[in-house]
């Protein structure tokens, strides 16, 4: 089963965020303690490095 990323509105409100929780919350389902935290990690990291290049 492939969980695919939510359709996300153009003014990002709560029924955004919550859509966002509930796509995390089924991909990190099937994963161990260990693996959602690297997950984040390389989350962070990309996150990281686009905030670096808009400063």
């Amino acid at each position: 089963m492939t969980i695919e990323f939510p359709n996300l509105s153009s003014r990002f409100d709560a029924e955004d965020i919550r859509k966002l929780r509930e796509y995390n919350s089924l991909r990190h389902s099937k994963m161990s303690h260990k693996e959602i935290l690297e997950d984040i990690r390389q989350g962070a990291e990309t996150f990281m490095a686009e905030f670096s290049n808009c400063r």
